[in-house]
């Protein structure tokens, strides 16, 4: 385990079970952060993802097998359908089921290549080609670094992983086919179009990938890829005014604001049950929606005592 784990913390820390900061969390609602790490992970209670996770990760292997390993692209791709296969599906969520349906077994007519295909492996392929275009002129490759950033007026440091790294921060990421509850497809799903511009939680995470690597060089830029059934988009830092330094810097100071309130919860709490008391349970969150009954019962137990 790299060194950037093994900092001292302070004594609130170790007792919340809270080492650090993510940047995929900081969009997490305090009631689900606080739980996660104080009281589910320490009894080992685990509430599994769904089968988009499940799908994101396999995509990931993809690439790094691809494009970072130069692995052959046919078994690379039988190996990340195998991977998907692994997903048990959520039993108490109906709905998982049916959304690994749609990503496994549906077939589409790719707008890039006119090919019609899975949508799965469409998907991939088209992030492998996003890859391969933000990587153009890269020299050393490497994936999955660890990151480790300090800012002012926080205890504890900002800990991600990067997806890639040349000398630019390269970020992946899929988008897959949702359920239509609204009954008005006949097909009973979307495809939702690629967006038109960066999601803030995701210019989040790549200012943080950006101020790390800045630590050894001024210039970083930055290449965030969307990718669907439907193609592919590369966000590029040079023309893209949601991955300037004015909007990273912002995204940092939103990131750093975050934690700040947390660690002054933490801080002021001298118990699990007198932190609980600084944040409301709302199960409306949509990132409660799929957690499993065990996870629920577990949290209303923890909020009653």
């Amino acid at each position: 385990m790299t060194d950037i784990f093994d900092a001292e913390l302070p004594s609130w820390s170790e007792k919340f079970n809270f080492p650090h900061h993510s940047p995929s969390a900081s969009g997490r609602p305090n009631d689900l952060e606080f739980f996660e790490k104080c009281i589910a992970r320490p009894a080992k209670i685990w509430s599994p993802g769904g089968c988009a996770m499940k799908a994101g990760t396999a995509a990931h292997k993809f690439i790094n097998d691809v494009a970072v390993n130069n692995q052959d692209q046919g078994e690379a791709m039988r190996h990340a359908v195998s991977l998907l296969d692994e997903h048990k599906c959520l039993e108490h969520f109906p709905d998982d089921k049916t959304k690994l349906d749609i990503i496994r077994n549906l077939e589409y007519k790719s707008d890039v290549t006119e090919i019609e295909a899975g949508v799965f492996e469409l998907t991939l392929e088209h992030l492998l080609m996003g890859t391969r275009e933000a990587l153009q002129g890269a020299n050393k490759i490497e994936c999955d670094k660890w990151a480790s950033v300090e800012m002012p007026g926080l205890k504890l440091p900002y800990i991600g992983q990067l997806d890639i790294m040349t000398g630019s921060v390269v970020e992946l990421k899929t988008q897959w086919p949702t359920i239509d509850q609204s009954g008005k497809s006949k097909r009973g799903f979307k495809i939702n179009s690629l967006p038109a511009k960066p999601k803030q939680p995701h210019v989040e995470q790549c200012a943080l990938y950006w101020a790390w690597m800045r630590q050894q060089s001024e210039n970083v830029p930055i290449r965030l890829i969307y990718a669907n059934c439907k193609g592919f988009r590369v966000f590029r830092s040079e023309d893209c005014e949601e991955l300037s330094p004015a909007r990273l810097n912002d995204a940092l100071e939103h990131l750093r604001i975050v934690a700040q309130t947390r660690e002054k919860m933490m801080e002021r709490s001298d118990t699990i049950k007198e932190l609980l008391e600084l944040v409301q349970l709302d199960f409306s969150h949509w990132m409660w929606r799929d957690k499993t009954p065990e996870y629920k019962n577990l949290a209303e137990q923890s909020w009653q005592q």
